[in-house]
């Protein structure tokens, strides 16, 4: 079986979407998960078509792909393998700082446009649906829309349909795959897919996107360790205390100890007090103070 490397890798997918020659690729995939018609993406503009390659390696790099219709919406396209504390949250943080972004001081609310996230993850966000595909927006209590302003797109690809029925469903299989046969497959079967397919399979094979990806999963696996390593010394601390203090209070000990413990690892990193936040759950003010602590 010949491997390629999988658009679940955020490193390669930012470098197929924006690789040039691909455009009319991204174009596709936010049509097939989007509201947005074919005017809405008449044109398309990538407003970071460079990966930072020096940065690839860093545990704390964010890579996404940030796009501007020609309408003016303006579009998020991230990819998460594994779940961690405050993700919903971060998901909104990044949507709203969008979305605010497109103003400038002084200038008119009236130029403000949607600001949607399209988000692929690989982990069951909801656990409370069998839904592979969700369109969420911001409603009133009586479910009326309060607001477009705002939207969110999530593709769950652990909860894929066996059946291909449409766009949404084809793309994310195309996400999923692994290997050259599982595309010579879709490519077979719709296509709608077979310029995108053959553009993976061409990406797959450059040795300097290869590198890279890699480089991405040691990053990746480097701050999964950083992580398990604090938490289990502060529940190590939290047990210890737990003997002396009772159980109950001892976990809570424990708890606490873990997140002091992750955010004081994260703080030997590049990584900005926002994204120690979402990672340790601790409150901003008290990841400050670790820092003066610290000499950060």
């Amino acid at each position: 079986m010949s491997k390629i490397l999988p658009l679940t890798n955020d490193v390669v997918m930012q470098m197929y979407f924006t690789r040039k020659g691909n455009e009319e690729q991204l174009k596709q995939f936010i049509k097939a998960v989007t509201h947005l018609t074919d005017d809405d993406l008449a044109k398309v503009q990538v407003e970071n078509p460079k990966l930072q390659k020096d940065k690839v390696g860093h545990k704390d790099f964010i890579v996404d792909v940030n796009v501007t219709t020609k309408t003016g919406q303006r579009i998020n396209i991230d990819v998460q393998v594994q779940n961690h504390a405050n993700f919903i949250e971060r998901m909104v943080a990044y949507n709203a700082r969008n979305y605010a972004s497109q103003l400038d001081r002084g200038e008119d609310y009236e130029k403000l446009r949607e600001s949607i996230s399209i988000v692929v993850v690989k982990f069951p966000l909801f656990k409370d649906t069998a839904e592979f595909y969700e369109h969420i927006l911001f409603r009133r209590n009586n479910r009326k829309i309060f607001t477009t302003a705002q939207q969110f797109y999530i593709i769950d690809l652990t909860k894929l349909p066996d059946e291909l029925t449409d766009s949404k469903t084809r793309w994310a299989a195309l996400f999923n795959a692994q290997s050259q046969e599982e595309l010579k497959m879709l490519s077979r079967d719709y296509e709608e897919l077979r310029a995108a397919a053959d553009k993976l399979i061409e990406l797959s094979a450059d040795k300097e996107v290869r590198y890279l990806a890699q480089r991405r999963r040691d990053g990746e696996m480097l701050r999964k360790t950083l992580e398990a390593d604090a938490e289990r010394r502060g529940l190590e601390r939290g047990f210890e205390r737990g003997l002396e203090s009772g159980l109950e209070r001892g976990l809570v000990q424990g708890r606490d100890e873990r997140n002091v413990e992750i955010a004081k690892s994260l703080l030997t990193t590049d990584m900005s007090f926002d994204e120690i936040a979402i990672h340790s759950g601790l409150p901003i003010e008290q990841i400050q103070i670790l820092a003066l602590e610290m000499n950060c």
